[in-house]
């Protein structure tokens, strides 16, 4: 369901922060807010769009398929994060699937008109610059967790960097988003408490030693 939305709502978008009102005017004609329910896919691998999307509230999984099937976990995108992929500033590449884990609400600009905006407004362009940052730094701990940590330093990276995350989740959530076994990971766990680097307290981990887990993978 699109809703349309107001020069107001834009201006509390960190994306659109430090336009003119004259760009506030021109956004306004060609956004739309869209709500998601959980489970449901924003998009597939290789799909092509002539919107662009950014996550106003919930939560998004992005994830590949291998050749078995099997659910290969990137990343979680929070609110206020710009979903789509501008591979060349031309045209908008979905690399991987996105399935909303939360019931969510998300920003569709027409893709075209927004090209207009940005090629005139340093404001934007830096705005989406910083956007594309992110995504690189995304990109990296990817290569990290996926070529050069082994199952130990996942888990202490995840520990370190999302603790919240960490609790918040069940453990074959957790296994799931490092790839790794729940099995493996419960070892991890026990190994990483009896060496003191961790602890458990009213249900939730808690880090017993930061230097010596930052240890393991830095």
């Amino acid at each position: 369901m699109y809703r349309e939305v107001t020069k107001d709502f834009l201006k509390t978008i960190p994306l659109f922060s430090g336009l003119s009102e004259e760009e506030f005017g021109a956004l306004e004609k060609i956004v739309k807010l869209r709500t998601f329910g959980k489970g449901e896919i924003l998009h597939y691998e290789k799909d092509r769009s002539d919107e662009l999307y950014y996550l106003c509230q919930g939560l998004i999984k992005v994830y590949k398929v291998d050749r078995f099937d099997n659910e290969v976990f990137m990343y979680n995108l929070f609110k206020e994060t710009l979903i789509s992929e501008i591979t060349d500033f031309e045209r908008i590449g979905c690399f991987a699937n996105a399935e909303f884990v939360t019931d969510s609400e998300v920003l569709a600009i027409d893709l075209a008109g927004f090209r207009e905006i940005y090629m005139q407004s340093p404001a934007l362009m830096l705005q989406l610059l910083r956007e594309f940052a992110k995504k690189s730094k995304m990109l990296q701990c990817i290569i990290n967790r996926e070529i050069v940590f082994d199952g130990t330093a996942k888990v202490a990276f995840m520990l370190i960097n999302d603790l919240s995350s960490f609790n918040r989740l069940k453990k074959q959530e957790i296994a799931y988003m490092l790839n790794i076994q729940p099995e493996t990971l419960s070892r991890i766990l026990n190994k990483l408490t009896r060496n003191g680097l961790i602890a458990v307290e009213g249900g939730d981990t808690v880090i017993a030693d930061e230097a010596a887990l930052r240890e393991i993978f830095e």
